[in-house]
């Protein structure tokens, strides 16, 4: 239920309150620039209040453009990082066969998973063997064997 009074109440409110001092003998001209001032502050307030409506508005679009950019970035880092993830796994396992046919002695199939190895994970592979990973005794396992990694 709304509060307050609608624009015809307070019409009427206005000139009930004109007649009573109309009425009156006494009435001076004070009472008519009252009347004028009240007019003029609840002017003032239905102006002010209609511009607050209006930047509420403005602002409450501005927000929702700004949280949809934020979610369209949030889904594009997600999926990067989801191909980050897929590719590190593909590495590891490429990796693991390799090195499954090195420890096994199999010249051949260490051969063919060399060449299945993704062309961005080669220069890291070749550092690796660059350390001579079968001899080198000094390689801490866990760690990155290049300097550069």
């Amino acid at each position: 239920m709304p509060e307050g009074l609608s624009a015809g109440e307070v019409g009427k409110e206005i000139a009930e309150h004109n007649e009573h001092f109309a009425s009156d003998a006494d009435t001076d001209h004070g009472d008519r620039w009252l009347s004028i001032l009240e007019a003029l502050l609840l002017s003032l307030v239905a102006v002010f209040a209609a511009y607050s409506g209006y930047a509420a508005a403005k602002w409450s679009t501005e927000s929702s453009v700004t949280l949809a950019k934020a979610s369209a970035a949030r889904t594009k880092a997600n999926r990067a990082d989801l191909e980050a993830l897929v590719i590190r796994t593909g590495d590891s396992a490429s990796f693991n066969a390799l090195f499954t046919a090195f420890t096994a002695g199999n010249v051949n199939a260490e051969r063919l998973a060399a060449k299945r190895l993704r062309p961005g994970y080669r220069p890291a592979f070749n550092a690796w063997l660059a350390t001579d990973p079968a001899h080198n005794l000094t390689l801490r396992p866990g760690r990155p064997t290049c300097r550069n990694m």
